[in-house]
C-alpha cells in the first residue's frame, strides 16, 4: 500500500472582511454623525417632543438592517493554499485552479510589491523554469496576514527539501522608480 505524502494545507474562510460590497467602519460614522446633526436640529426646533428619538431610531434601525442584509448576501469563500513533496495547490474564488509539481520548475521566487497610495501588498510567486514563468497573485484580499506569513514559511522550506532554488524581494514603486531589495521571510 502506498503512503500518501505528508501534505500541509492553509485554508481561509472568512464572511464579511472578503465581502466586496461590504460597509467600511467610515460610512457606519458618518451615519452616526449625521444622526446626531439631526437630533440637534429637531431638539432646537421642536423642544419637548420625542420626533427625534423616533428619527434616530429609524435612521439607526435602517442602517442596521441594510448591514445585516449586506453580511449575509455573501458570507465569504473557500480559500485554500496546500504543499506537499509532490505537489503545489492553490484554490482562489477569483482565479482558476493552480496546481504545480515541484518537477515541472527550478526556482520559486516571490515579490513583495508594496503600494504606496493604500496600504496593501501583492505577492507574486513565480515558478520559473528555463522555458516558462507560471505566475500565481496573492493578496490581503485573499488570505489574512498572518495566512499569508505562514504560507511564506511553509514555500520557503518545502524550497529547501525540494531543492528547489528560492529568492524573495521587496519591490517598493517610489515616485516612478522600483527599488529593489531583498524580502526575509
Amino acid at each position: 500500500m502506498e503512503k500518501e505524502p505528508d501534505r500541509v494545507e492553509v485554508v481561509d474562510f472568512s464572511g464579511e472582511e472578503f465581502n466586496k460590497r461590504s460597509v467600511p467602519c467610515s460610512v457606519g460614522l458618518l451615519i452616526m454623525l449625521t444622526v446626531a446633526l439631526i437630533n440637534i436640529f429637531l431638539m432646537v426646533f421642536f423642544p419637548g417632543t420625542y420626533i427625534s428619538l423616533y428619527v434616530s431610531l429609524i435612521i439607526i434601525g435602517g442602517f442596521v438592517l441594510y448591514y445585516s442584509f449586506i453580511l449575509t448576501q455573501n458570507p465569504g469563500k473557500i480559500r485554500k493554499f496546500s504543499i506537499s513533496v509532490e505537489n503545489i495547490e492553490i484554490i482562489l474564488p477569483n482565479i482558476s485552479f493552480f496546481r504545480i509539481k515541484w518537477s515541472e520548475f527550478e526556482k520559486l521566487e516571490i515579490r513583495m510589491r508594496k503600494f504606496n497610495y493604500k496600504p496593501y501588498y501583492q505577492y507574486e510567486l513565480h515558478f520559473m523554469n528555463r522555458d516558462f514563468d507560471k505566475v500565481v497573485k496573492l493578496s490581503l484580499l485573499d488570505f489574512h496576514k498572518v495566512k499569508v506569513d505562514q504560507i511564506l514559511v511553509l514555500l520557503k522550506n518545502f524550497s529547501k527539501i525540494m531543492k528547489k532554488e528560492f529568492a524573495a524581494f521587496k519591490v517598493t514603486n517610489i515616485s516612478g522608480i522600483l527599488q529593489v531589495e531583498n524580502f526575509k521571510i
